[in-house]
């Protein structure tokens, strides 16, 4: 997501259109759409409003969502306002026994208040294009209060532009993106592999470098942050990669350790 207004003179009508949604955290009732394709506007990314999830071409329309009003308010500002009605959230509600996030109630989870934080800071990441020590200071700061939180953001966490990946406590992989898969080569087997999905690793001598013993191991094994190194990856083709690791542990509400997020940068063929 990039900031500025898109350059593109066909705009897609909202019948045929992909957003991004946000909810007004002060009035839940009041919803912005925002074309996947387009910067998400100033106001929707400061901390009173919250990601709702994205609403498909083919998804049935939130109460209160217009498809030509939405086309109008995205022609003229690159977004589109609307406000769900107690009487249409009342009737969406006796139609359907399970309501989407976006058009549900209010949550009274505990755990609302930081996943809503957790939204809006990656938001704004994907916005600024932060570096990867921002990128892991606001999950792991969102990971206080709640176990495994990166498997919730999944769709967030695989639009950054650098591979991400998680782990739980015992070094298992519960999370890449897909640039990740790029740096690898290769896609891991959730709850299967450990440590890193890389196929072969090597130290910058050319030492072989085994997984237990690689810089996100390390991190979780001694409940420490990992910094300054570099080393190389091996595909399955052969083919291998300098890249620069951030590994850190998570933690939960009590201090408990239950995972670990690993940013990494791609520096290159080797």
């Amino acid at each position: 997501m990039k900031s500025g207004r898109p350059l593109a003179s066909a705009r897609p009508e909202a019948g045929e259109c992909a957003y991004n949604l946000f909810r007004n955290q002060q009035r839940p009732e009041i919803l912005c759409a925002v074309p996947e394709n387009y910067p998400i506007p100033s106001f929707v990314s400061s901390e009173g409003w919250a990601y709702g999830g994205s609403l498909q071409s083919r998804d049935a329309r939130p109460p209160g969502f217009c498809d030509r009003a939405a086309t109008t308010g995205v022609r003229f500002n690159g977004f589109y306002l609307f406000q769900v009605t107690a009487a249409e959230w009342s009737a969406k509600t006796a139609r359907q026994s399970s309501m989407s996030e976006v058009v549900s109630s209010p949550s009274t989870d505990a755990g609302a208040p930081i996943r809503q934080h957790f939204r809006n800071a990656l938001l704004r990441l994907l916005a600024q294009h932060s570096s990867p020590d921002q990128v892991i200071e606001y999950v792991s700061r969102s990971a206080a209060g709640q176990n495994a939180a990166e498997t919730q953001y999944a769709d967030l966490l695989a639009a950054l532009p650098f591979a991400v990946y998680t782990t739980d406590a015992t070094g298992r992989i519960t999370f890449y993106n897909e640039a990740a898969v790029a740096l690898w080569g290769r896609r891991p087997v959730l709850g299967r592999d450990r440590w890193c999905g890389s196929w072969h690793i090597y130290s910058l001598t050319g030492a072989p470098l085994p997984h237990d013993r690689c810089p996100m191991a390390v991190a979780i094994l001694e409940d420490r942050q990992v910094r300054g190194v570099t080393a190389i990856a091996e595909r399955p083709d052969g083919t291998r990669v300098h890249f620069r690791p951030f590994p850190t542990p998570l933690h939960d509400a009590n201090d408990n350790l239950v995972g670990a997020v690993n940013v990494l940068l791609d520096l290159g063929a080797a």
